[in-house]
This record gives C-alpha cells, structure tokens and sequence, in this order.
C-alpha cells in the first residue's frame, strides 16, 4: 500500500484551501465545488500514476486541486483570464488532463472509452455536484456494467449540484443495489476527507481490474465557513470578502432573478394549472417561488432532454408551461425542441444567460439563434428590458405557440408596443440591427455618428421582412451586431431573405471559431464587437 505523510499532506491541503478561496474572493467563479474534492484528490494522486492511469472529472470545476498538484500551482491565479488556465480540465493545457469536461455527466463515457482495451492502466470517472442526474452517466454505467472493463467510478456525494441534489438515487442504499444491479462493484461509503482512509481505499481497488463504484461523502465548501453554510450561492460566488464571505459590492436594482419571482407569483394567482420547469438552475429565478409553491416548480436535475420532452408533455395535458433553459446547455436538447416544435406544443421557453459571455469556450450562449432559426413553429423573441420581457410572456403564455424568450442582460429604456420593427435613433446614411444583447452598442454609434438608424426588433421569428425592408430601403446600407454565431445566425438569414438590389452590408459577431477565455470586453474585442471596431465598421460603411 502506498505510504503517506499525513501531517504533510494535511498541511497541503489547507494552502490549496487558501489558494482556492482567495482566487474566488478576488475573480469570481467556482468555489464550494473545488474546496470539497481537496483530500480526495490528494489520494487519488498518492495512489494513481496519471502519466499512465486516467482521471476525467465531471464536472470539471473539481479539478482545482487536481490542476494545482499537477504542475500548474504558479498559474492557478490566471485562471479564467485571456491567456491563462482554463477553468475546466484542457487537454491543450496539460499532458494532465485527458478530456475536456465544462458540461456535465460526460466524465463516465469518456473514461469508460478510455478504459477498452487498456487493462493495464486504471481509468477514472470522478462524478459529482449533481453529474448523477444526467442521462449520459446511466448510458455509460450501462454499458461499462457489460463491457467490464477497468473502470473506476468516484461519486462525490456532497448532496449538491448548485442546488439540493433531486432523484430517487439520492437515496444511499438505493444507488448501492442500482450500481450492483449493473456488474459494479459498490464500495462506500467512505469518508471524502480522510485522505488516510481514502489512500487505503483506492490501493486496493488498484488492484481490482473490473468496474468499482466507489461512493465517497463529501462537504460541499469544506474548509471554508461561509461556503459550507452556503454552498449554492458559493458555487460560483461573486468577489467576496474573505473575512464574511459577504459579496464586496452589494447588488443595485432589480436583478432579472428578484423580477422574475415577482412575475412568476403573478402567473401563479392568474393560472391554476402553471408550472415552472428547470433542468438543476431553480436558484435563477425559481427558488423563491418553490418555498411558497413548492409543487409549481419542478427541478428535473442535470438532464435537459428529459426536462424538455417531460415539460411537452406536461404543456400537452392543458397546463401553462415555462422551462428554464441556460442557453449554454440549450444544445444538448436539441432533439428534444424538433420534439416540440414538430408537435407545434404551446409552452414558453426562458432562455437565461443568453449570448456572448466571460464563460469561456464551454459556457457560450452562442449557439442558440442558429439552432432556433433553422426550426419552424417557433417564435424567437430578445427584448431590450425587463418591462419587455414581461410584456412578451403575457403575449407567449396567452399564445397556441412555442415561444422562446432570450432574457435581457441590457436594461433599454424602450417599449415596443407596436410588437414590430420600431426606431430607437432614426438616420438616413446607415441602419444598425442589434440582434441580442448588443442594443447599447448600437445606441453608442449612433450617438458618435450622425444619420445613424437603430432599429428594435424584439421578435426575431417569424420577422416581418417587408417591413424591414422599408425601414433599409432609405439607407440601403445596414450593419448587423450579432450576440452569437455569424454563420448560420439570423444576420445571414435576414440579408437572403431582404434581396435589396445595391445593399452594402456587414455582420460582426462569432466568426467561425470558439471565443477565446477573458473579460467580456476582450472576448467583445476578439469578436470585433469592441466600441472602437463597431464605429469604424459603420464609418466604413456609410463611406461606400
């Protein structure tokens, strides 16, 4: 077995601790998930060789620790910034890390891929913060129950995605018989934060050469008080003091989430048969309204397939739907909307977080109009603020159609009554068409250069094409900003679909590539959506 020092390695983990929520407190991003793996992963080095054996976490904002022990300590406060590492797993990083992993429940599939053939190395799924309630992950544990390689498969069972854990698996004597049900063999359940038990643990499952579910308890936030009081609102803190773990600037106004509990407790007086559906982001918006009508909201866990079809269904038996959606997940249930929009099923869709980001590559609302716009029966609607939004769900829920609203992170002063193609700025030498949230960008040209047109269109699909038409004809000159990709997006749809003889046009968003990792304003500027680009764009173009 192997040996350890312990008192070392106790020492060890209280820096990477401090490492950790220092980072947090300073930029943001993941806490409570890395400060819980920080023993587990101790041992998991101290017993595994990953120059040979193979590790593939899921998700991947546990491997915090994993990135600080593998030769990355002196760079772990780059982490998210252009340049530095990435804050998932990168097989472009590191000889480390064996395979990308900023969405959930693919960790299983992948090391189970990784395991065929190869009995020679052991091959790692770290599982957790809710990765088992994803579909992918019984898939693979299917199929690894056949294929019995050797496959080990780590829960993480601290009780928590980013918010409570649901499902029957949360049950611990359940997921005992279910793993066995599948030829795994259960071992658990183990002290996550006894690095010593751990060691001794995982030696002798070295020597195991069939598939092992090994089932560790963990604490979510472990190490740091206020994370472990408040382990949803520390998943991804905003800067905090260390001292209080109190955020360092107090929110002003209404956060889209407080004005989103107040709409939703109005739905809920208005419609007896409404139900509000997530797949595991019930803190966005939706938890307020479950503690007082716990049975009108329905988390489905990490599974947007399931959640999409379940909520159809449920929008098919007569009940007012709306399903929340993080639209840089929105592609995994792809299939699922044909589903629905192949039925024409009357529901809303609530697409949060929509658009170009300081996710990083993995977390990009990007993809979202170009999926959209490709699928008949749907209605696109991005308003320009919350008093829109609001105004457009009325509209949605009272409709026999399938809507999806974008949620505004812009808050522009304009209402759109007419429901159409209205003037923001009017102008004779060029018109700007902000699709998304880039209607401040425009209002900014159109502020330093005179003539400048910006037109409002809130609802992208189905577009009144005519009309629009006859807003450009005036200027025959239009300049697109798209909050997503260029290709395939609805920029390119509406210049086919105009057919204006002498048009001269441009479209700046995602060109065809991944943005890069930075601020918002470097991923702006990479995308050529920088202020400076957008005014020397529409200056050149009014020139032409």
């Amino acid at each position: 077995m192997t040996t350890i020092d312990i008192n070392k390695l106790k020492e060890q983990a209280k820096e990477i601790r401090q490492m950790i929520i220092k980072r947090a407190s300073v930029d943001s991003g993941h806490c409570a998930s890395p400060l819980g793996v920080v023993e587990l992963t101790q041992a998991l080095l101290n017993v595994y060789d990953f120059t040979k054996d193979k590790i593939v976490f899921d998700v991947g904002h546990q491997a915090h620790t994993y990135k600080i022990l593998t030769g990355r300590k002196n760079k772990y406060f780059t982490m998210s910034k252009k340049g530095g590492l990435t804050a998932y797993p990168d097989i472009y990083e590191s000889e480390y890390d064996f395979y990308n992993t900023g969405h959930s429940a693919t960790s299983t599939s992948a090391a189970l891929g990784f395991s065929v053939g190869h009995n020679e190395y052991k091959s790692i799924a770290l599982v957790g913060d809710g990765a088992l309630t994803g579909g992918e992950v019984f898939e693979a544990l299917n199929h690894a129950g056949q294929l019995q390689t050797n496959l080990l498969v780590i829960y993480n069972d601290n009780s928590m995605s980013i918010k409570k854990n649901i499902g029957a698996l949360t049950e611990k004597t359940r997921l005992k018989k279910f793993s066995e049900s599948l030829n795994f063999e259960y071992r658990g359940i183990f002290d996550g934060h006894n690095t010593e038990l751990l060691v001794k643990e995982l030696s002798k499952i070295k020597e195991i050469k069939h598939p092992v579910f090994l089932h560790v308890k963990t604490i979510k936030g472990k190490g740091y008080k206020p994370a472990e009081n408040e382990p949803d609102r520390f998943h991804w803190p905003a800067p905090y003091h260390i001292e209080t773990g109190q955020p360092k600037k107090l929110m002003t106004g209404e956060s889209f989430f407080t004005h989103n509990y107040k709409k939703g407790i109005e739905f809920i007086k208005k419609y007896k048969n409404i139900y509000f559906t997530t797949p595991a982001f019930v803190g966005w918006g939706l938890s307020g309204i479950q503690k007082e009508f716990p049975k009108n909201v329905i988390d489905t866990g990490i599974d947007e397939q399931h959640c999409v079809t379940f909520s159809s269904a449920l929008a098919l038996n007569k009940n007012k739907v709306i399903c929340y959606l993080s639209s840089n997940f929105l592609p995994r249930s792809l299939d699922q909307l044909i589903d629905v929009c192949l039925q024409k099923i009357p529901m809303v869709f609530v697409i949060t977080f929509p658009g170009i980001s300081d996710g990083g590559p993995t977390h990009q609302g990007i993809y979202t109009f170009p999926i959209l716009n490709m699928l008949p029966n749907v209605q696109i609607v991005h308003p320009c603020n919350l008093k829109e939004y609001d105004k457009w769900l009325d509209i949605a829920l009272e409709s026999n159609k399938t809507y999806f609203i974008q949620t505004p992170d812009e808050n522009i002063n304009y209402s759109n009554e007419a429901e159409e193609i209205i003037n923001i700025k009017t102008g004779s030498k060029l018109t700007i068409l902000p699709i998304g949230n880039l209607m401040g960008k425009a209002i900014e040209v159109a502020n330093e250069i005179s003539g400048v047109e910006v037109l409002y269109i809130p609802k992208l699909k189905p577009l009144n094409i005519d009309l629009l038409k006859k807003h450009i004809q005036k200027t025959k000159k239009l300049l697109i900003l798209e909050d997503g990709f260029v290709q395939s997006g609805i920029g390119q749809y509406i210049v086919a679909q105009l057919n204006i003889n002498d048009l001269k046009y441009k479209i700046i968003g995602v060109s065809d590539k991944f943005p890069i990792q930075g601020s918002l304003s470097e991923v702006y500027n990479d995308c050529g959506l920088s202020s400076k680009n957008i005014l020397k764009e529409a200056s050149d173009l009014i020139s032409l």
